[in-house]
């Protein structure tokens, strides 16, 4: 154990120990060489391997006090310093482990450049923003951390399904916990201990290093209580970048998971980024906009009134529903589907198998690539990215009680293009919904509370598509209606572009003047 300790103090220290440096003060060196601001993630990996091994977790936690004292003593006023070493802190909460706490310092290596002023902390706004970008730059480092052998034995042996899923939650779990007097105390707690070791090696360091140590035991015991007091008042801006770190760990293991169910599917692209796309190169489902549409969408008025009242125990007919059916050609009807008889639905996996639109087995069978099918049923990008198919059974003896009609055309928002439309939809509600992926919510960039939407709190994975650009959905996790089979895949592929045929579209745009 001796040795291991050993090897490992030598990689804190970022070298080899001479024979002729004590232990002592090999350990002074450790706490007051190597940490800085300018340190290489390849350190930072370092560290975070080491620190598996208890005694050098405790060492590694003493250095980065020891930094954060080193920059207050150059300016106690400095509120960045203060605020950095209440992020020190929450790495000492014992329920937060080695493991979360060695990917939060990488995080923190992130984004001390990001902070740099007193209002970077103190605006909300700001503060989600650098602490979504340090965690998007940091998020690699992270997953080799957590791919390392020492941390997939340790979540093999804990019975760890998902190590992301775990980091996330004892992240947020350790920011909702964390208030002024948890913060101070903790600190307070930490002093103790590095008071305690600086003690221990004193008497086997050399008479100048003595001196130095002795400095430091003096500042620490004159300064501990201002310094507590001071970073305590940071507790609220370290619980918002807690919650921004557990949000972007817990969407990470939604989407490596939707990825290896999915395989194929990108992500799913915002309405602005298709526009952008749609403009630069008009893929062959958009056509350009004529003064009136094929299928212009039919309005809520008193023939849907009348036609409710005459069919009362079909799927309630509400404005943005009526206004999915055209206006021309048989237009929307009542009908009942006997069983036994078989419905189709195009879906991604932000798309809910039992949803709302589906086409019969005739129109499913006739549609040989998801251009037409795009077209057809004017379904656009931002709705669905489309790659699978589900299959509602009407059984024998069932009868289904359906709307039916023409899918209206639908403008694509941002350009000169609209999806034609004319497909034969059905309407129908599925008896029970799908189980959707319940993921840690959204924050609210002007608060820092969970986002509320008029359904609740949001709880949509956020992802960024092939254009560059936030595109958060809800995810499916699990299809409940017994009537519903699949999805299986339907061979047109799973995206309308990949991350290079966006990025050759949008090279070939004009630069604007």
């Amino acid at each position: 154990m001796a040795d291991q300790t050993l090897d490992a103090l030598n990689e804190v220290h970022g070298q080899a120990k001479p024979d002729d440096v004590g232990i002592g003060e090999w350990i002074w060196g450790a706490l007051q060489g190597d940490f800085n601001a300018e340190r290489s993630t390849g350190q930072i990996g370092f560290d975070m391997v080491v620190s598996l091994i208890p005694i050098v977790d405790t060492l590694c936690d003493l250095r980065d006090l020891c930094a954060n004292i080193r920059h207050y003593r150059k300016d106690p006023s400095n509120k960045v310093t203060l605020f950095f070493m209440a992020t020190t802190v929450v790495g000492f909460i014992p329920e937060v482990g080695t493991v979360v706490k060695s990917a939060l310092r990488l995080v923190w290596v992130y984004l001390k450049p990001l902070v740099r002023h007193a209002d970077d902390i103190t605006n909300t706004s700001k503060l989600i923003a650098a602490a979504g970008k340090a965690c998007d730059a940091a998020l690699p480092k992270i997953t080799e951390y957590l791919q390392h052998n020492r941390v997939a034995k340790w979540a093999t042996d804990g019975k760890l399904p998902d190590i992301y899923q775990f980091a996330a939650k004892t992240i947020r779990e350790a920011g909702d916990k964390l208030n002024p007097a948890k913060l101070r105390a903790m600190l307070d707690e930490k002093f103790d201990d590095l008071k305690a070791l600086l003690e221990k090696i004193r008497p086997i360091v050399p008479s100048n290093v003595r001196e130095h140590l002795d400095e430091l035991l003096k500042f620490v015991d004159a300064k501990r209580r201002a310094i507590s007091a001071a970073v305590q008042t940071f507790a609220k801006p370290v619980q918002t970048v807690l919650k921004v770190i557990a949000k972007k760990l817990d969407d990470q293991a939604w989407k490596v998971e939707t990825y290896r169910t999915n395989r194929g599917w990108i992500a799913p692209i915002s309405e602005s980024g298709s526009a952008r796309l749609i403009n630069a190169k008009p893929p062959k489902w958009a056509t350009r906009r004529p003064e009136e549409m094929k299928f212009p969408p039919m309005e809520m008025n008193e023939e849907i009134d009348e036609l409710v009242k005459n069919y009362p125990e079909h799927p309630p007919l509400e404005k943005w529903l009526v206004e999915t059916f055209a206006n021309k050609g048989k237009r929307i009807q009542a009908d009942a589907i006997k069983g036994p008889a078989k419905l189709y639905r195009i879906v991604d996996p932000s798309n809910e198998g039992a949803g709302v639109f589906w086409m019969t087995e005739a129109e499913f069978k006739s549609i040989k690539s998801r251009d037409e099918w795009r077209s057809k049923f004017a379904v656009k990008p931002e709705w669905n990215q489309n790659g699978w198919v589900v299959e509602y059974e009407v059984r024998a003896g069932e009868s289904l009680n359906v709307w039916r009609g023409p899918a209206a055309s639908q403008n694509l928002n941002g350009t000169d293009y609209y999806l034609e439309g004319g497909g034969e939809q059905i309407v129908f509600f599925p008896q029970k919904r799908d189980e959707m992926v319940q993921a840690l919510p959204r924050i609210n960039r002007e608060t820092g509370l969970p986002l509320q939407t008029r359904d609740g709190i949001d709880r949509r994975v956020e992802y960024i598509d092939v254009t560059g650009e936030l595109s958060p959905v809800k995810l499916r996790s699990k299809i409940t209606d017994a009537h519903i089979k699949g999805p299986t895949e339907t061979g047109w592929g799973a995206t309308d572009y990949t991350h290079q045929e966006a990025k050759r579209i949008l090279l070939t745009v004009p630069a604007s003047k």
